[in-house]
């Protein structure tokens, strides 16, 4: 049988926050992150130049009256976020194309995903798409005067619907 493709796309929005708590478990994990130090201020760099965009943090260490800044492009956000996403569970698919970017709610890691699955039943025709204004008047009719009789959800998966009985008491299974 032939291959069916299936798109994923999937955008995390993490607020600033969030963000800043994922740049600083990156850096306590490579050992980068001074023991007791406390933020001062963070800010976003965002602007024409990809190279320059990111964020900056002001950091306070023990024992030192200056200020430290920090700054943290794009590409060690991005690996920042993978890296909270994976410690927090959050499923993330290796194989996925990653784009971030910088947006006034946050930081935003698109993931883009292509699965290339094998078709479990025959190709069906062509498909074709009718929208209801033009579909034929009798076809919206008829939809409206006879929707379907069950819908599967995820909750009846494999639970058997039974007949609704409709106003003259009759079952849609004997109607027909």
């Amino acid at each position: 049988m032939a291959n069916t493709l299936i798109h994923e796309s999937r955008r995390l929005l993490l607020p600033l926050d969030t963000v800043v708590d994922a740049l600083i478990e990156l850096d306590v994990k490579h050992g980068r992150w001074p023991a007791g130090a406390q933020l001062a201020e963070v800010s976003t760099i965002d602007g024409a130049d990809e190279s320059a965009r990111g964020v900056v943090m002001s950091i306070r260490v023990p024992g030192k009256t200056e200020v430290a800044q920090r700054t943290y492009l794009l590409p060690i956000i991005a690996a920042a976020i993978v890296n909270y996403c994976l410690a927090m569970r959050v499923p993330m698919p290796r194989s996925s194309t990653k784009a971030i970017q910088i947006v006034p709610e946050g930081i935003a890691l698109q993931l883009e995903n292509t699965l290339t699955l094998q078709r479990r039943h025959a190709e069906p025709p062509s498909i074709r798409v009718v929208t209801a204004q033009s579909a034929p008047e009798g076809a919206r009719a008829d939809a409206a005067e006879n929707p379907p009789a069950a819908t599967e959800t995820p909750e009846s998966a494999g639970s058997v619907v039974e007949p609704r009985a409709g106003s003259d008491g009759q079952t849609e299974s004997d109607a027909q």
